[in-house]
């Protein structure tokens, strides 16, 4: 009689997890049996005909036990995973094929005769590059047919050491894929480039697809130069535990499939789904860490608040330098603006503001399969609390992924994706009202912020007693706010549901032909409530912003599909069509409404001027595609593909483009095979040549129209809603035509592998916004002027240095270049700012110029004679305005790359991430405003304890009353030459270079061997997991900030301004498998 109980206890965690009763029952065939089974025995689902029991071991080729090895009856769902020391045992009918498999190792069968000391030896699989993978529009290819770069990741390199943000998870482990970092804090956005910048105004990122769904990953929020805010992106709502594998495209040849949007690259996100042949299996997992502020500051700590060496005795000059370290040398006593005497001592305010934060992410799954049905259900959980006081995020989801076989050659897939996120709490970013951060940076090194917390007992954060914000400034500087008041009293509040999903029908008319259809669906509600209350020292009447945003997306496409080998030919055809409408829509109940007319109710019902208003836009594309691709031999192949696109927001008689690809790769060491070293594995070159682009925003061809709230002469008045910017009706979608040549190696039985790539690729008719004549009535027009290249080289090296039976060593380094140049902007113009990239101090913005890379910081040089002297006018130095504004370096990287690491002893596990960074500048805002300030590390020269006010006479030369150049000796004090250089905008002296060496990810882990677990009889699976992310900036040249740190995620990348600080963080990891 078999035995039950261990089944009930599965299914009571199962329960707490998932309620997998009802998953269980629907997944298991009704004339089946589940049993538990102890010893080195795995939960099975096992055939009801009795058979004999096999035992055996599987090893590797230097005999080593492999360890969680699949171990299935064929055909059936009835199997087993091996235990620690590779030992199996398994009841199948006599004759039966059992299969033995494992990731990287070839499948062995073995017939079942009712062995007892059975040895199975698998081989490393030495043509892992042939494994199949997932393409464009979700054809599945072999690996070594591809006639382009990809690189697929494993969905374990994002579970440990995991970033909020799925997009700068990617940073240094993909050759040619750039991360670049922003101080948006928690929640943010990421920026993620493939191969350099395409475009002067569109969009440069790449497309994202999740489960064969096209994902917007568009920032929700509007950081730029003048504030605003950073709510995150897509890739914020993708829970890492999800994740099977992410695959990136990187070059247009394969991304051409997509069309329009494929000039980017793509990155596909696959999700975990059930395995035939797999039991049924219950995975937890919880990540525990802990976020703390990563200090990069290293201010001067010697003269503190006050101005011209004169420290504060009186409630108005400490309301004067609030924001002021030109005091006196530190020591003694001083007065604050409530009137209290204080220690005049250095006050370090991160610690007694910020807090150390919290994020714990927990899941749990259900995955298995049965006679017609392959299943995964999964749950999560982040809940995360900031480092900023009352903040805190919160995400719940849900993951579905099934394949029902509805008849033996027809199946139904389903997969969706739900997501709800909540957030509180969010800073304003750059130096716009309300950055929470901007006042932690600036206060003076004396200010101690806990005088901010209230101006009298019982009354509200960061107020007086009357209720109105306490600055700390008289109000002289509205917009450095109380910290407290903005934390605790403003509101930035925002929810948002996302669903995610598809459906997919596939017939199988021949067993080489097939045909399949989809509905596909991406779409979110975002509901956002800012509240600026009553008795702000900006905005004293108080304001209010509320709105509810709805995005939504539906693909509909079909394909018809072959794949037929005759002889040494193979060939493989698709032809299919997509339908995509996508609708955004935005309902403001107000935008910035005000004032409130009663104090204290927060309603939009209660202001005076609502400004309500709605945006909406919707645009369609219609396309038909195909692909051939034909192989002789499985050595060389050819590839063909062409797509054309119908757009909604192009003129109707010129809305159709043409997206051409064509690859050929060749493994030339299958055509020489005989002739060929034993230790040379694997060779292929392989070559690509596509054409694509990155589309049009709607009613760009369109003069629209706006109803005034006024009239003239009785009569309403209707103007021009073009924002001054001419519509152009024969604007067309920007060009890119790439071309790639690679080579792929591997030797020494895999164990030494290489992946390098050379691409060329040019932007033509890009859309840019080109000035015009005032006469016509607008200021600039939308042209297909911009021509830009880049081209580059990409390297990946993967290397097992040591393999024993005790000991493994893997190490994988990648490194890409990739250089740019602006080839064309149009006649006459040979520069173009790049929209919103300009920064809020120092005259400096970024602008795309001919005949330089893309993204050229641009600002003011120190004046200098020809030798290279400064120059000096009363002593302070001059900004070269006769050159003008001119290039100071570029804010885009040249180099990219990381180096990971993955040891193994036994059951321990250390891994780790270094990733660098070189070849780009940034302009430091926040450091411009340190001079100013006396805070700064440099502003020491030139003060002494003995004369804080000090001076400096800068080593320079000055005009004489001749005109002629002379040695400077115009002594001024070190306050009016520090503000000097920042009021003559000498931005040359704040650009900073931006390399930096870090290491990104670091864990070390335990798995709990088998023969520990086999006495819970539950569990199958254990591990305990130390992890650690940003851990150490090994290098940089960037004083008092992070060199990962541009105020948004936009094009005008290299601008930084109080951004959040950056963190560090340790923590567990714990993942338990039933």
């Amino acid at each position: 009689m078999k035995k039950e109980p261990n089944f009930r206890n599965v299914m009571k965690i199962s329960a707490f997890l998932l309620t997998t009763c009802a998953f269980s029952a629907f997944a298991t065939p009704a004339d089946a049996n589940i049993v538990g089974v102890s010893g080195n025995e795995a939960l099975s689902i096992n055939a009801t005909q009795q058979g004999k029991v096999v035992k055996g071991v599987v090893l590797d080729e230097t005999g080593f036990p492999v360890i969680g090895a699949n171990v299935i009856q064929k055909g059936t769902t009835n199997g087993v995973i091996t235990d620690l020391d590779g030992n199996f045992t398994l009841e199948v009918p006599d004759g039966a094929i059992i299969e033995v498999s494992y990731i990287g190792y070839s499948t062995q069968e073995i017939t079942a005769s009712g062995q007892q000391n059975l040895q199975v030896t698998l081989k490393e699989d030495t043509q892992k590059i042939d494994e199949i993978v997932v393409t464009a529009l979700g054809i599945k290819r072999q690996s070594r047919s591809l006639g382009y770069s990809t690189t697929q990741v494993g969905g374990e390199d994002f579970t440990m050491a995991r970033d909020p943000n799925l997009g700068n998870a990617l940073s240094g482990k993909v050759a040619g894929v750039s991360v670049s970092g922003n101080s948006t804090g928690a929640g943010g956005s990421s920026r993620v480039v493939i191969r350099g910048n395409a475009s002067l105004t569109g969009n440069n990122m790449p497309l994202y697809v999740v489960d064969g769904v096209p994902f917007s990953n568009q920032n929700l929020g509007s950081a730029g130069t003048w504030g605003g805010i950073d709510m995150g992106d897509g890739l914020n709502n993708i829970n890492p535990d999800d994740i099977e594998s992410i695959q990136v495209l990187k070059g247009a040849a394969a991304s051409a499939l997509y069309g329009y949007r494929g000039g980017n690259g793509a990155i596909l996100i696959t999700t975990k789904s059930g395995k035939k042949g797999k039991p049924v299996s219950i995975e937890f997992n919880n990540n525990l860490t802990f976020n703390m502020i990563y200090d990069y500051r290293d201010f001067q700590t010697t003269f503190g608040q006050g101005t011209y060496g004169n420290r504060p005795t009186n409630v108005a000059t400490a309301e004067q330098t609030q924001t002021s370290s030109w005091g006196d040398a530190m020591g003694g006593t001083a007065v604050n603006f409530l009137g209290q005497e204080y220690n005049y001592q250095y006050i370090n305010n991160w610690p007694n503001f910020y807090r150390t934060g919290i994020n714990n992410s927990t899941s749990a799954s259900i995955s298995g399969a049965g006679d017609k049905i392959t299943y995964r259900f999964g749950v999560s959980n982040v809940a995360e609390k900031g480092q900023l006081p009352n903040a805190s995020n919160s995400q719940q989801g849900i993951n579905m992924n099934t394949t029902y076989d509805i008849l033996k050659n027809l199946h139904l897939i389903v997969s969706a994706n739900y997501i709800f996120e909540k957030a509180q709490g969010r800073s304003n970013l750059s130096d716009g009202n309300g950055n929470t951060n901007a006042t932690l940076l600036h206060l003076a090194n004396t200010f101690d912020v806990r005088w901010l917390e209230r101006g009298a007992e019982g009354a509200e954060w960061g107020s007086f007693a009357d209720g109105t914000e306490m600055n700390g400034n008289g109000n002289r500087n509205v917009y450095f706010n109380n910290p407290y008041w903005l934390q605790y009293r403003k509101t930035n509040n925002s929810n948002k549901n996302r669903l995610t999903g598809s459906m997919t029908l596939k017939y199988d008319i021949f067993d080489w032909l097939y045909v399949q259809g989809a509905v596909q669906r991406d779409g979110f509600n975002l509901e956002y409530k800012q509240v600026q209350p009553t008795g702000a020292a900006a905005d004293p009447n108080g304001f209010m912003t509320e709105y509810s945003r709805n995005f939504s997306e539906m693909n509909l496409n079909y394909l018809i599909g072959l794949n037929k080998e005759w002889g040494d030919w193979s060939v493989g055809a698709t032809l299919g069509g997509n339908r995509q409408r996508t609708i955004n829509k935005t309902f403001y109940t107000t935008d910035g409404g005000r004032p409130f007319v009663v104090g204290g109710l927060w309603s939009v019902n209660n202001l005076s001027d609502k400004r309500s208003k709605k945006d909406y836009s919707e645009y369609q594309v219609n396309s038909v595609y195909a692909t051939a691709d034909f192989g002789w031999k499985n050595q060389v192949f050819l590839n063909l593909t062409g797509r054309n696109d119908w757009f909604s927001t192009l003129n109707p008689n010129s809305n159709s483009y043409f997206y051409p690809s064509v690859t050929l790769s060749w493994v030339f060491t299958d055509t020489f095979q005989d002739s060929k070293p034993e230790w040379f594995d694997f060779g292929k070159i392989r070559g690509s040549w596509a054409s694509s682009s990155n589309g049009t925003d709607p009613y760009k061809t369109l003069l629209l129209y706006t109803l005034r709230d006024y009239q003239i002469n009785g009569q309403s008045v209707i103007t021009q809603g073009n924002n001054n910017q001419y519509p152009n009706p024969d604007l067309k979608p920007v060009s890119i035509k790439e071309y790639e040549v690679g080579l792929n190696l591997a030797f020494f039985n895999n164990r030494l592998s290489f992946d390098m790539a050379y691409y060329n690729k040019n932007t033509t008719d890009d859309i840019a916004v080109v000035s015009t004549s005032s006469a016509s009535g607008y200021n600039s027009k939308f042209m297909n002027v911009g021509e830009i290249q880049n081209k580059g080289f990409e390297f990946m090296m993967n290397f097992v240095p040591v393999h024993t039976s005790n000991f493994h060593w893997e190490s994988t380094f990648n490194f890409a270049y990739n250089d740019s140049e602006v080839k064309y902007l149009g006649e006459g113009v040979d520069r173009l700012q790049i929209d919103g990239a300009s920064s809020r101090s120092g005259n400096v913005t970024i602008q795309n110029i001919v005949g330089s890379s893309y993204g050229e910081i641009v600002g003011y040089k120190y004046a200098r004679t020809k030798d290279g002297q400064i120059i000096y006018n009363n002593g302070i130095p001059q900004a070269d305005t006769e050159t003008g504004l001119t290039s100071l370096g570029n804010g885009v990287y040249k180099f990219t790359g990381g180096w990971s690491n993955t040891l193994k002893y036994r059951d321990f596990t250390l891994s780790f991430l270094i990733d660098f960074k070189a070849g780009a500048s940034i302009f430091s805002g926040t450091n411009y405003s340190l001079y100013s300030e006396g805070l700064h590390k440099n502003t020491l020269i030139g003060r002494t304890i003995d004369d804080p006010r000090g001076s400096i006479v800068g080593a320079g030369v000055m005009m004489d009353a001749s005109g002629n150049y002379v040695p400077n000796n115009v002594a001024v004090n070190a306050q009016d030459y520090y503000q000097g250089i920042c009021s003559n905008n000498i931005a040359e002296e704040f650009v900073y270079n931006a390399s930096f060496i870090k290491l990104r990810e670091l864990s070390f882990g335990y798995e709990f061997p088998q023969t520990i677990l086999n006495k819970m009889k539950v569990v199958k699976g254990l591990n305990v997991s130390l992890v650690g992310r940003n851990l150490w900036t090994i290098l940089k040249h960037t004083d008092n900030i992070d060199p990962e740190s541009a105020y948004n995620n936009s094009n005008g990348q290299g601008l930084e301004l109080n951004g959040y600080p950056a963190t560090r963080s340790v923590g567990f990891n714990v993942n338990v498998k039933f």
